[in-house]
């Protein structure tokens, strides 16, 4: 399963809990709809964290890095590179 497919179905099913929305627009405001709040980001931080085996910075805890699957999955994808290199 690819990233951004990990990311939404994490979203969809642990944070929506499996509501009537089961497909979520990769550009559409996560934190604007009321899809993350705050406990919401530190539940998605801690998956990202052992799934992908990296870590989130406190400076990077910011709603523009949580605002849409592509921007959770760009500062994962940098997170990632980092960590190989």
């Amino acid at each position: 399963m690819d990233p951004t497919s990990e990311v939404e179905r994490f979203i969809v099913d642990e944070l929506m809990l499996g509501g009537a929305k089961t497909k979520l627009d990769p550009n559409e405001s996560l934190v604007q709809g009321g899809i993350l709040d705050s406990l919401g980001i530190l539940r998605l931080v801690s998956f990202l964290e052992e799934r992908f085996a990296i870590r989130i910075d406190d400076l990077e805890l910011v709603p523009e890095s949580f605002d849409s699957i592509k921007a959770i999955v760009r500062l994962l994808e940098k997170k990632v590179a980092k960590a190989q290199s």
